[in-house]
């Protein structure tokens, strides 16, 4: 029984800072959670004054993401806080039991987490101590943060190394574990970032910047995020939450986007078959009506014949295709890139093109095998040479011809150097042409590859 008043009845959790008990509040006759600080903190004046500072401070904030400070105090000297019980289970639990997140859930757990501590930065409130323990997912999926108070408290009465040994290192930002500098607000983007590297990929950061190296399926610009608010100097980082929380929901509103349109997409070649067998249908009418065309021949349809026999063959004309739909593939990245901008490379107005994503790898690396664009003629078609507009040029690329756009990455031709107006020769038969492209170029804002208009030359007889 602490103070007469709160009996506890269950150990929740413990660390170095002290034990979260659940208790019956006696007097109002509720649950609560009680912090008991751990006595090596507890007997310190300097720590017991700042954490009664902080928690007059906690108690005030209006933050409905934020568990509720209702009381505190001490026992035999021993200081103790007093929250509301939230019903939930930690991150830390879930992720033992269920392994990492989803990026979808990753994020929205994140962005709880933010959208909860911004008005308690606000209000001059930093945590300073935010680990998985600390973010609670309630039963209705809402996100709630626990434990404030005691990580400012630690900081400021402590030795760098020391405060790290209490406060846990995985999660603190290079400026509380070293002390390299003034500790703000961006010490809890970095610990935001550190939770959520942890939800992607189940493993603490450790130093990494990069999720996907982890964890292939991240998409970019959530990776990018992470890597941001886990950079070492915090003029690199986000300048408070919520610039992190909104780059976090563009990514996700980008995500949305992407899905939408693949299954437009879908949809959209639904209706291809169909349209392809009313022109052949039309194709074979117009060539029977001309005489070109004979009913005969194992297929029912054959070319007509003059009375000597059939005509002597005449060369395949060519001519030039634009192809009636385009797709990004990436095959070793995380799937898409830059995909809404693709049809500009078919659209017939060299001044717009599709772009890839920007690059910073040095001598125009991506960090991967490529990127394709591949091109839908609608039918199999012979295909000779190509024609390639690019507003940046001297990125490579090749070309494949074929059915199946994935086996096509396995079968590259020769290598080419894009110029303004690239043409030359392929030789191929099939629906498909595969560009692929294996080094980008710096353009305005990044290294990227773009491409403004794509066409080929076909024979009819594919």
């Amino acid at each position: 029984m602490l103070a007469d008043r709160y009996a506890l009845e269950e150990e929740l959790g413990r660390s170095a800072t002290g034990m979260v008990w659940r208790a019956e509040d006696r007097l109002l006759g509720r649950t609560v959670a009680v912090k008991v600080i751990h006595p090596a903190l507890g007997d310190d004046p300097a720590f017991s004054d700042r954490l009664a500072l902080e928690a007059r401070r906690v108690a005030s904030l209006a933050a409905p993401g934020v568990a509720r400070l209702l009381d505190s105090g001490e026992e035999e000297g021993i200081p103790f806080l007093v929250r509301e019980h939230v019903e939930g289970e930690s991150v830390r639990s879930v992720l033992d039991r269920s392994g990492p997140r989803s990026p979808a859930e990753a994020m929205r757990i994140a962005i709880g987490v933010l959208d909860a501590l911004a008005p308690a930065h606000e209000a001059g409130v930093l945590h300073l101590h935010l680990e998985p323990d600390d973010v609670l997912l309630t039963p209705d999926g809402s996100v709630r943060v626990t434990d404030l108070g005691i990580g400012p408290a630690v900081t400021e009465t402590r030795r760098p190394s020391e405060a790290a040994r209490l406060l846990g290192g995985g999660s603190l930002a290079p400026e509380q574990s070293h002390g390299a500098g003034p500790v703000d607000e961006r010490a809890d983007v970095f610990a935001v970032g550190a939770l959520l590297f942890v939800l992607l990929t189940g493993e603490p950061h450790a130093g990494r910047r990069s999720a996907r190296e982890v964890r292939g399926d991240v998409p970019r610009p959530v990776d990018r995020a992470v890597g941001t608010a886990l950079a070492p100097e915090p003029d690199e980082r986000f300048d408070d939450l919520r610039s992190f929380a909104a780059a976090l929901r563009a990514s996700r509103a980008e995500m949305e986007t992407r899905a939408v349109q693949r299954r437009g997409w879908m949809r959209t070649w639904l209706g291809v078959p169909v349209a392809v067998a009313i022109l052949a249908a039309a194709a074979i009418g117009v060539g029977l009506w001309l005489g070109d065309l004979e009913v005969g021949g194992p297929l029912g349809i054959r070319p007509a014949q003059d009375p000597i026999g059939r005509r002597p063959p005449q060369p395949p004309a060519t001519q030039e295709l634009r192809p009636v739909a385009v797709e990004v593939i990436d095959p070793f990245g995380d799937r898409s890139e830059n995909d809404s901008t693709a049809p500009l490379a078919i659209d017939g107005d060299p001044n717009t093109a599709w772009r890839s994503e920007g690059y910073r790898y040095p001598d125009g690396g991506m960090n991967k095998p490529g990127i394709g664009l591949v091109f839908d003629l609608a039918v199999a078609r012979g295909v000779t040479g190509f024609r390639l507009v690019a507003l940046h040029p001297g990125f490579t690329f090749h070309l494949a011809v074929g059915e199946d756009p994935e086996v096509l990455v396995q079968e590259l031709g020769e290598a080419f150097t894009a110029e303004a107006e690239t043409e030359g020769a392929v030789s191929g038969s099939g629906r498909y042409v595969l560009v692929w492209i294996t080094s980008v170029v710096p353009t305005e804002d990044d290294n990227r590859a773009e491409v403004a208009e794509f066409s080929v030359s076909v024979t009819d007889d594919g």
